[in-house]
């Protein structure tokens, strides 16, 4: 009885709270692999439902569709009870909000057609617009699941820079911001800012949100690597990391580490 009321108020929450910062998760935590699971070959995906209390505690976790294989999905409830976020807040007021959260155990084939992403990611857009309820957030899960490839395509080919594809749907407000980058850094964190700004009072929104900051502070340490050795990437160095760290001050303030706050002060002078 209590999963039918978690949804029910997963819904309502998405309805009513435009505004929403959603939670982001603090640390990063890759989901342990069940050796038993391992043995066997299993792979699946669990989507999950959190419920993120004030503090940034799970509080509830629960599976909303299995991967077929209990190990896993009992596996995928015990990680995510571990998972500490930065909690949702109302203006200044943290909220206690039920999210979406998804653990793989699987890999992506690194197929993948930029072209018929575009085209998919614009179906889907359409699609959650008509949609409410469970079935918007079917399509909102499978929007994410498209955006994981594409992640998964560019860290398989780490020379590839398909952000030209990405006019195709994201919105103005993200290409302004990242502009930038849009010829010289493949923007993998770009779909996850898109998703944010779209659907802000989702439940998925805060796994959104958490891949969004976790990709941004990866992209930090690799604009710093790079510049090292890329003339191209230097000579843009301090545009590309004020940029990112500038975003996540202004967004996302608790997802930076005290290390990554005093990085951050020169560029945050001038803002």
């Amino acid at each position: 009885m209590w999963r039918n009321l978690g949804i029910a108020g997963v819904v309502s929450l998405a309805l009513a709270c435009a505004g929403l910062r959603p939670p982001t998760l603090l640390e990063k935590v890759e989901p342990p692999y069940p050796e038993e699971a391992r043995k066997q070959g299993l792979e699946g995906v669990v989507t999950l439902y959190l419920l993120v209390s004030e503090e940034g505690k799970v509080e509830v976790a629960y599976v909303k569709k299995s991967s077929g294989h209990k190990i896993l999905d009992d596996a995928a409830v015990e990680y995510a009870k571990g998972l500490r976020f930065a909690p949702a807040r109302k203006g200044k007021k943290p909220v206690s909000v039920w999210m979406s959260w998804v653990v793989r155990y699987k890999s992506i084939p690194a197929h993948f057609l930029p072209k018929e992403y575009v085209d998919r990611i614009q179906k889907l857009y359409r699609e959650a617009e008509k949609f409410q309820g469970e079935e918007r957030s079917q399509v909102l899960q499978e929007i994410l699941d498209e955006h994981e490839k594409y992640v998964t395509y560019l860290e398989s080919n780490p020379g590839v820079n398909l952000n030209d594809y990405l006019r195709g749907f994201v919105l103005d407000e993200v290409y302004e911001t990242w502009k930038d980058f849009w010829s010289i850094w493949p923007l993998r964190f770009a779909v996850y800012h898109d998703f944010v700004l779209r659907f802000p009072g989702a439940p998925e929104a805060g796994y959104a949100a958490s891949k969004l900051t976790d990709l941004i502070k990866q992209d930090i340490e690799a604009v710093k690597d790079k510049a090292k050795r890329l003339r191209e990437i230097n000579e843009k160095r301090d545009v590309l990391l004020g940029a990112m760290y500038r975003f996540l001050a202004k967004n996302y303030p608790e997802s930076m580490t005290p290390a990554m706050q005093r990085e951050a002060e020169p560029y945050l002078r001038g803002k």
